[in-house]
Parts: C-alpha cells; structure tokens; sequence
C-alpha cells in the first residue's frame, strides 16, 4: 500500500499524484479535493479517501 504524504494544509502527494484541498462550497460546507499529476487535472472528489481510490483505479488501468 502506497503512503499518503501531507505536503501542507490543503497538499497531499500520493502515488506520484498531487491531491489540492479546495475551500469549502459556502452552501454545502463540503471541501472538494482535486487530483492532478504533470499539469493533467484528473477530477475532483468529495473526500480524501475517494481522492486515493481515484488514484489507485488510474494506476490500476494504467500499468
């Protein structure tokens, strides 16, 4: 299993790929996070734990 990497408040690295904290929608009060990896955007989930599920399916299919 692969570590999650804390690089700040709202900065994770896991896998190779960059997981962004983006502030939280005033409506919902839900934080979004937003997976990117060499510049490509590779979508946005709702939870951490959805964002690293993301990263393991695009690792899974792509090796």
């Amino acid at each position: 299993m692969s570590q999650l990497i804390q690089l700040s408040r709202h900065s994770y690295v896991y896998r190779g790929f960059t997981i962004h904290k983006c502030p939280r929608n005033s409506a919902t009060m839900k934080a979004a996070y937003n997976v990117l990896s060499d510049g490509n955007y590779f979508g946005r989930d709702f939870a951490l734990a959805e964002a690293m599920q993301t990263i393991d399916k695009l690792k899974v299919n792509g090796e």
